[in-house]
């Protein structure tokens, strides 16, 4: 076994009376820094040399003396030592409240971000966009406090058992359509409040990368075949939803996305999007958010839940 390994299994007194001997050269004088007595001290250091399986000082007239595998060894201990005191200082200090969130590529999750960030910029955010597998992993991984996505009804029961291998649960916020995301230079369809099927397959495309609860998969299982994903037109695949939307505003492409509007915020009118019922389609998507079973959310991931359900309630009402 490695130097490294066997400290593992070494109590913290060992090697705080092992550095005293270090520092002061005797056990006499190290005995009296640790307020206790020198037979003490000598008892501790035969008890880890013992442990370790060789001898750290040498007993000379002049005193201690490390051998050189103890001067080793003294590297390690301080070093521990030194961690030591970084870890008690670290729980005296006050830490900003941090939101940890993972989730699809989202605007309207982004406008909630922002108001909740503006009610206490004090806050510390960090937020991650990933596919349904990846959004699950980080928090079954615990690098995120919760994920925020949307499943189709009829996916919903093997979504359910996919996750519950992983410890998870998911939460319900609502249920919302499919819908269709254009920007002002879709002349065809901008000033329009819906979209048919014909029309869809008119369309050209940004699209997530490949994930089986992608909404493309959701429309394929919601429809019963009536948008078949592949007739559409993919043109640019990404899941960064700030190129997402940068191409929404400056080009005539298209998005699939969830029917909830973000709330108003300040931005010139030809960066506005509009958000396009499919005319026949009843694709119902469930948006929600896992955490790891029995989790109890913390203030501001339940500031961010909030947000997402008074968002949610508002989309309702014209």
């Amino acid at each position: 076994m490695s130097s490294t390994l066997e400290m593992i299994f070494v109590e913290l007194k060992q090697l705080e009376f092992f550095l005293a001997a270090c520092e002061c050269g005797s056990l006499g004088k190290a005995a009296d820094r640790l307020y206790t007595t020198q037979p003490n001290v000598s008892k501790v250091i035969a008890s880890l040399e013992h442990e370790l399986g060789k001898p750290l000082f040498e007993r000379t007239s002049r005193g201690l003396k490390l051998t050189d595998y103890g001067k080793s060894i003294y590297q390690y201990a301080d070093n521990i030592f030194k961690n030591v005191e970084l870890i008690t200082h670290s729980s005296r200090v006050r830490h900003p409240e941090t939101l940890s969130v993972s989730t699809y590529p989202s605007h309207v999750l982004a406008s909630v971000l922002v108001n909740l960030y503006q009610r206490d910029p004090t806050r510390i955010i960090e937020h991650r966009q990933d596919t349904v597998e990846g959004i699950t992993n980080h928090v079954a991984r615990g690098i995120s406090e919760l994920g925020i996505l949307y499943v189709s009804q009829k996916q919903r029961m093997i979504f359910q058992h996919i996750i519950a291998h992983k410890n998870l649960e998911f939460v319900t916020l609502g249920v919302r359509e499919a819908c269709i995301y254009v920007g002002p230079h879709n002349p065809l369809f901008y000033g329009k409040d819906s979209i048919s099927l014909k029309e869809v397959y008119q369309l050209r495309f940004i699209r997530g990368l490949s994930d089986y609860f992608s909404m493309e998969h959701h429309l394929k299982q919601v429809s019963m075949g009536a948008i078949d994903s592949e007739k559409l037109h993919p043109a640019v695949y990404t899941n960064s939803e700030h190129f997402t939307m940068e191409m929404l505003r400056c080009t005539d492409l298209a998005e699939l996305g969830i029917d909830v509007n973000p709330p108003a915020l300040p931005q010139p009118p030809s960066s506005h999007l509009r958000c396009l019922r499919i005319e026949g389609e009843e694709a119902n998507l469930i948006l929600g958010y896992v955490v790891t079973k029995e989790h109890v959310l913390s203030d501001i991931a339940n500031e961010l839940v909030e947000g997402m359900r008074e968002q949610m309630d508002a989309s309702q009402y014209p």
